[in-house]
């Protein structure tokens, strides 16, 4: 598109990197909307987010904002990559990280391994310090102590260091003198405590937290380093924002210290852009499915809000910092299928990625994918994938089926066709994960489908489900880009409080709420530049005796504070797990505090309406079961209230969607898809 570079419009980009495409949404003041992708470049993800931002030729100087999600940090992670990471800990807890917890994630594996933590026990370093869980300092931290702790670490070659003690949560003062320290003494050392990262009392997860934070902190500054400096080069000089996991965003020069936070990134702005999706149709429950070309992730929508968690997991270990509740799986359209020891067929979790790619790419890859089944059995024409500027090989696709299908004893388009349906099968077990779990009626949400696969699955995925409504929204394969673009500055700010909620005095819960606003106040302010800063109080309660909370929203006025705290937990115990006990004890654990900024609102233009003359559909048979005839069109020459019957398929520059036998698309005013199971008749 040709951006005129003296125009007064100013425009926004989102760029979210995934394993397989980077996609780039460039929205101006003026309601302008461009979509673009790039192959992602896995050893500097930087690089690929300029090549394909450059693609479309914009003037970077009119640029006033750059919104990135990003796979570094959860990559490293899951790569092992991250810095060369040592622990300080109190004397007698060097094992926290290696004790773990005594729950098994399958009861009924006799070969169960622990995880392996992040620090191995030679790198833990134990410090002589105690405070009391009340916040009283028994044993203070001597200069000696500290002098022998430069010491070790200088000798192991530390490149982070994770401070976490027993009972910081209470009093972080140690904490404190032992990072100011570090900090002096080792300036070259990325240093984090917990104290500042995750406050409460749980010590295991405070350290595993503690310590992703820590591990991912250099790799990740150094990325968004390159980031800035390519971007930079290009002529933009306006402000860089990243995604983090809990649905907001942080400018570029404060990331690093909040590390942990971009676990997940590019994932939240899907969830956001669906969130944002509810708010435009109307429409209070929705299920995001974002299906890209590594792995699908889906999150729950209720009541116009999207679901947030503080007990998550990265690869086996812990991470207590709030993020919008994904549950991924390992079925994308790069998802390699395989025949098991069991001479089973499988799908996944090994993935093709974007080098070499599934075979159909041509770019050397052999092994047959979910994107070669759906090339193979004609739902993605080759002609027109990636809005015709790459053309896929079809043959390539039925060759690398013709193996696996011999070791099956079957037919290659037999083959595809089970891969699919054994993808769909993990994909709503993901969904039944967020929705079932947590006490919704998956039958009672709409499905949202995007990513670059998403569409051409939410129809059988939904008829799986007992779903009747899908939703593919504009620029499906480049949605949660889009969504980046209508994230707010956002930060979690968090107050340890336990306490029984029937003996806590109201005039020291009142007390809590306004310590934790003035110390979130002054860092929200200098992030806000004079802008409104909306703020939401929630608390982590339970019944006494329990072992975890759920995270309950404090009313801002409330004649009985308490009481309504103890109303909403027990109709949210409820909604979650059947049951709830009037008469129990309910305990509070914790005070948390968000904050945030809006950074910009940018809207979509409307769908344009059809005239006089009626909508052409190209028909052309496929290699599905019963080889049936499929409408192809592309989107874009779809308006707002057209309407096509199923099987038929929509291509587009972002993605592909596939309406099955049994279901009709039609377009709403925004240029939507819904697409709805149509009854049969009796």
């Amino acid at each position: 598109m040709n951006f005129p570079a003296q125009s007064p419009v100013i425009y926004d980009i989102g760029i979210d990197i995934g394993g397989t495409f980077t996609d780039v949404v460039v929205v101006g003041t003026d309601g302008t909307v461009e979509v673009t992708k790039g192959l992602s470049t896995s050893r500097d993800q930087s690089q690929g987010a300029v090549a394909a931002t450059m693609k479309l030729d914009l003037p970077m100087e009119k640029v006033r904002s750059i919104i990135h999600g990003t796979t570094v940090a959860t990559n490293a992670i899951l790569e092992r990559r991250g810095a060369r990471l040592a622990l300080v800990t109190t004397r007698g807890f060097r094992d926290v990280l290696e004790l773990q917890r005594q729950e098994r994630s399958n009861i009924w594996d006799l070969y169960i391994r622990k995880t392996v933590p992040l620090v191995p026990r030679e790198r833990r370093v134990e410090i002589n310090e105690r405070m009391s869980a009340e916040g009283e300092v028994i044993t203070p931290i001597c200069a000696d102590a500290l002098d022998h702790l430069v010491e070790k670490l200088s000798q192991i070659q530390a490149e982070a260091v994770a401070i976490s003690f027993i009972n910081a949560f209470a009093n972080p003062e140690n904490e404190q003198i032992v990072e100011e320290h570090l900090r002096r003494a080792l300036p070259e050392v990325f240093v984090m405590r917990s104290s500042s990262v995750a406050p409460h009392f749980r010590e295991y997860e405070r350290t595993s937290t503690t310590a992703i934070s820590a591990y991912v902190g250099p790799k990740l500054s150094r990325y968004l380093d390159r980031f800035e400096g390519r971007f930079t080069k290009t002529g933009f000089s306006g402000r860089i924002f990243v995604m983090g996991s809990n649905g907001g965003v942080l400018p570029i020069a404060r990331t690093s210290a909040h590390s942990g936070t971009t676990c997940l990134s590019g994932p939240a702005g899907g969830v956001l852009a669906t969130q944002r999706l509810a708010r435009e149709k109307g429409t209070q429950n929705l299920i995001s499915f974002d299906m890209g070309g590594t792995s699908t992730d889906v999150c729950v929508i209720a009541d116009g809000r999207a679901m947030v968690s503080t007990a998550f997991q990265i690869d086996g270990l812990p991470i207590t910092l709030p993020m919008f509740a994904i549950e991924t799986v390992s079925a994308g359209g790069g998802s390699i299928a395989s025949v098991d020891a069991g001479g089973l067929l499988q799908v996944g979790p090994e993935s093709a990625g974007s080098d070499p790619g599934p075979a159909c790419y041509g770019r050397g890859g052999k092994r047959p994918t979910v994107t070669d089944a759906l090339c193979l059995l004609g739902l993605i024409r080759p002609e027109s994938f990636f809005g015709g500027s790459m053309t896929l090989d079809l043959n390539a696709a039925e060759a690398a089926f013709a193996p696996l299908a011999e070791a099956l004893d079957s037919t290659a388009d037999a083959t595809a066709v089970m891969t699919l349906k054994i993808a769909n099968a993990r994909m709503a077990n993901a969904v039944r994960l967020v929705t079932v779990r947590e006490g919704h009626d998956p039958r009672g949400f709409a499905l949202v489908a995007f990513g670059g696969a998403g569409g051409l699955h939410a129809c059988a995925v939904a008829e799986d489900l007992g779903i009747d409504h899908v939703i593919i929204p504009r620029f499906p394969g480049a949605f949660s880009a889009l969504g980046l673009l209508s994230a707010n500055i956002r930060r979690d700010f968090l107050r340890s409080l336990p306490a029984r909620l029937s003996t806590l005095a109201p005039e020291h819960l009142h007390a809590a709420l306004k310590e934790l606003h003035q110390a979130a106040e002054e860092e929200m302010e200098s992030m806000a530049s004079r802008r409104p800063i909306t703020w939401a109080f929630h608390a982590d309660l339970r019944y006494h005796g329990q072992a975890s909370e759920l995270l309950v929203p404090v009313p801002r006025e409330a004649r009985d504070l308490r009481e309504e705290l103890a109303q909403a937990f027990h109709a949210q115990h409820h909604a979650k797990f059947g049951y709830d006990e009037r008469d129990a004890e309910i305990e509070i654990i914790n005070l948390r505090l968000t904050g945030w900024v809006e950074v910009a609102d940018n809207r979509l233009p409307s769908a344009p309406r059809r005239s006089e003359s009626t909508l052409s559909l190209e028909r052309q048979p496929t290699r599905l079961p019963g080889s049936p005839e499929v409408a192809f069109a592309h989107r874009d020459v779809l308006c707002a209230g057209d309407v096509i019957d199923g099987p038929a398929v929509i291509s587009e520059t972002t993605g592909t969607t596939f309406v099955a036998e049994g279901w009709q698309l039609s377009v709403d005013a925004q240029g939507h898809l819904d697409i709805h199971k149509v009854l049969q008749k009796m």
